[in-house]
């Protein structure tokens, strides 16, 4: 059987601020919306960062906010079950990961017939007596499993078959920029000629921006005329900008909390870093490989987010001189080609299938 009507699709995710998840979203939904006879429904939790909630809107997302887990877990229950009955979608399409098991019980229990589990993270920071639970829960009560890489899915769902969906990207937003170097330079007062350093990311334990400040210590005493930019704001953000103010390097420490157009910035980088402790297929690896970047990454970020050679991955526990040996500017940055995994292009398609075909297979 073909489905010949409009599909409902509802997506959950944990916040709708300015996080990777949110932009892969973003990315796909806008051109499935503009292409396909499709309703999508974004419910998030936590304050939504204003500019993302309303360009979203704009590409044609309905946005609902619900009360956050934090707020007390049986109102958090009690509204996504109310939600899901009302709207009776096609699909629930979870982007949580090890809590993808809430909405996606739930829409066991209300015979929603497609529920898709969506892994973005390869580690976590719960309790590693509570993880496997939350696996087991999230296997039990989805129909469809889904990664952004093998190691995310290899984390989430063991020996699980499940399917991968790349954080694809518009490749035209991420192509080095001549005139965006210009003025993101002279908007922060960073000379032409210095080396710049860059990284963008959430202030969380996750993205160990500390150790980022510690390589850029070792590299500006050798180079001082070299500035490091560190983009993103979270729970931790108090906290990195006073070790920050403890650096011989702090007037050439820029923070940029409030942007949420990234795009020019990678232009005006000559090396970009990424020392996480851990990631799934991060989306800035490949924004910042499009605009062909000296791009540094810590090894326990999945290989395949590799398409090209200005990436090195380096061990955290090599320390901050390892990394510093790789430090190095790209002469040339012409137009790299992206890998078709990564051309949203190509990509958008794939999933708007995948949900049809799903469907379709439960209706036969």
């Amino acid at each position: 059987m073909t489905i010949n009507k409009r599909i409902k699709v509802m997506h959950f995710v944990s916040g709708f601020k300015n996080g990777g998840v949110e932009q892969v979203l973003l990315n796909y939904t806008g051109l499935i919306n503009k292409n396909y006879d499709i309703k999508e429904i974004i419910v998030y939790q936590h304050k939504a960062d204003p500019e993302k909630l309303s360009l979203s809107k704009k590409i044609g997302n309905t946005m609902i906010e619900i009360p956050a887990k934090r707020s007390g877990i049986f109102r958090h229950i009690y509204a996504t079950y109310k939600l899901i009955k009302k709207e009776r979608p096609d699909v629930v399409h979870a982007h949580m990961s090890l809590t993808n098991f809430v909405p996606l019980l739930i829409a066991k229990i209300l015979k929603v017939p497609v529920r898709i589990s969506h892994s973005h993270i390869a580690q976590d920071e719960f309790s590693p007596l509570l993880t496997p639970v939350l696996k087991k829960l999230t296997i039990f009560s989805a129909t469809d499993l889904m990664a952004c890489g093998e190691k995310a899915g290899k984390y989430m769902y063991g020996n699980n078959n499940f399917t991968i969906l790349y954080n694809a990207i518009n490749q035209e937003d991420y192509i080095f920029n001549s005139e965006w170097r210009r003025e993101i330079r002279q908007k922060y007062n960073i000379p032409s000629d210095s080396f710049l350093l860059g990284s963008i990311g959430r202030c969380v334990y996750q993205k160990n921006q500390k150790f980022l400040v510690d390589i850029f210590n070792k590299f500006y005493q050798s180079n001082p005329n070299s500035y490091l930019v560190i983009i993103g704001d979270g729970e931790l953000s108090k906290e990195l900008d006073n070790y920050i103010a403890q650096q011989e390097s702090k007037s050439n420490i820029i923070r940029i909390k409030g942007t949420r157009s990234t795009e020019k910035f990678y232009s005006a980088f000559d090396a970009f870093l990424m020392p996480s402790y851990y990631e799934g297929l991060p989306v800035v690896a490949i924004e910042a490989q499009t605009s062909k970047v000296t791009t540094l990454l810590s090894n326990t970020i999945d290989p395949s987010v590799k398409f090209s050679n200005v990436v090195k991955f380096i061990s955290i526990s090599d320390g901050p001189q390892k990394w510093l040996s790789k430090i190095v500017r790209e002469k040339n940055r012409d137009k790299l080609s992206v890998k078709n995994n990564y051309n949203i292009k190509i990509q958008y398609p794939v999933l708007y299938n995948y949900y049809i075909n799903a469907l379709n297979k439960k209706n036969k």
